[in-house]
């Protein structure tokens, strides 16, 4: 009792918590959207939108071959040639095979309006007619199919076979292009990159083996999915035309990222975003008249590299890296003196 009336007596308070230190952090500017780097870049080789593997649909000796590299084509021309015997009398033989069935049905119906042979009968022979006019169109087939024809008006690239040559069915001999269709690039991208890209882009392309401004393009189509080996998603640029250009060369393509305004994606430190899922993520902003963290919700699009790309946050704005961890929304921090994020920009 007397201890606790001493205590009493000394008439004092208890001594308020000290206040938490200010949590320290490091911080990078934020750019601007759609800078003059926002673009993705990646090779690729220049093609015709149309091109075709011609080959026959029957095996046989090929006899001719009167195109080469380089020459131009048009529809419905004779390019290769089999050698026709065989198919030839497949076909004669499927002739005589069809008249002796007419014959033999022109008989039996005879027959079958007097009684002689049954009714059956003379339905089997109408079969066998039926069946033998099937074989004989086959055939006929077969025989036109001994001779190659261009399927489009355009230029041959590339050949794979020599007359003389036995070929097989589905033998790739000549490759053509339609010139008709238009010049493309088609350029294998990260599947990350392939995502910051939209149909109707506009590109810019580089051909080292012409000289001159580059190339002006748009994206024409994005693939579905991407490659199981590679990762990588197939991009195609429609090219406008200029003399020298052909396929098989080898191009670098500048693809503009096609969002803008409030939806254009800015790169930040992986660091900084706090969480992501189902298209949004979290990060911290430094308000620099209280020097508290804020936190703010941004569009998220996926990773390139180091970074996280996002949208939604203002130009200049200072985005809080290291220790955006350990933040709270409202709370002090400091930011480091030795922080070199102090300085950064981000691109």
């Amino acid at each position: 009792m007397a201890g606790a009336g001493a205590l009493a007596s000394c008439g004092q308070a208890p001594s308020a918590a000290a206040p938490a230190e200010p949590l320290p952090v490091e911080i990078v500017r934020v750019g601007a959207a759609g800078a003059s780097d926002a673009v993705v870049r990646g090779v690729g080789s220049i093609a015709w939108q149309r091109e075709s593997d011609l080959s026959f649909r029957v095996p046989g000796i090929m006899t001719a071959l009167s195109v080469d590299i380089g020459d131009k084509v048009r529809v419905g021309q004779p390019v290769a040639m089999l050698d026709a015997t065989d198919a030839a009398a497949r076909l004669r033989q499927a002739n005589a095979d069809v008249e002796r069935a007419e014959r033999v049905v022109t008989r039996q119906a005879a027959l079958a309006e007097t009684g002689a042979v049954a009714r059956a009968q003379y339905q089997d022979a109408q079969t066998i007619l039926a069946q033998a006019r099937a074989a004989r169109d086959a055939a006929s087939f077969d025989s036109r199919s001994t001779r190659l024809v261009s399927p489009v008006s355009g230029v041959v690239l590339a050949r794979s076979a020599q007359a003389g040559e036995v070929v097989s069915p589905g033998q790739a001999i000549i490759r053509v292009a339609d010139e008709a269709s238009p010049l493309l690039i088609r350029v294998p991208l990260p599947d990350r990159e392939a995502a910051r890209i939209r149909p109707g882009a506009e590109a810019r392309v580089t051909i080292d083996a012409l000289p001159g401004a580059p190339l002006a393009g748009r994206v024409r189509r994005i693939g579905r999915q991407a490659d199981a080996r590679t990762g990588t998603v197939m991009v195609e640029i429609a090219l406008a035309r200029r003399a020298g250009l052909e396929s098989g060369m080898i191009g670098t393509a500048e693809i503009a990222i096609s969002s803008t305004g409030a939806e254009a994606l800015v790169p930040i430190p992986a660091e900084a975003l706090i969480e992501a899922r189902d298209g949004h993520g979290t990060v911290f902003l430094l308000d620099p008249k209280t020097s508290q963290a804020r936190k703010r919700t941004v569009r998220f699009a996926g990773f390139s590299g180091e970074d996280a790309l996002v949208a939604g946050l203002p130009a200049g704005a200072a985005l809080i890296t290291s220790g955006a961890g350990y933040a709270l929304d409202g709370q002090s921090v400091r930011v480091a003196a030795s922080g070199a994020g102090q300085q950064a920009a981000i691109r």
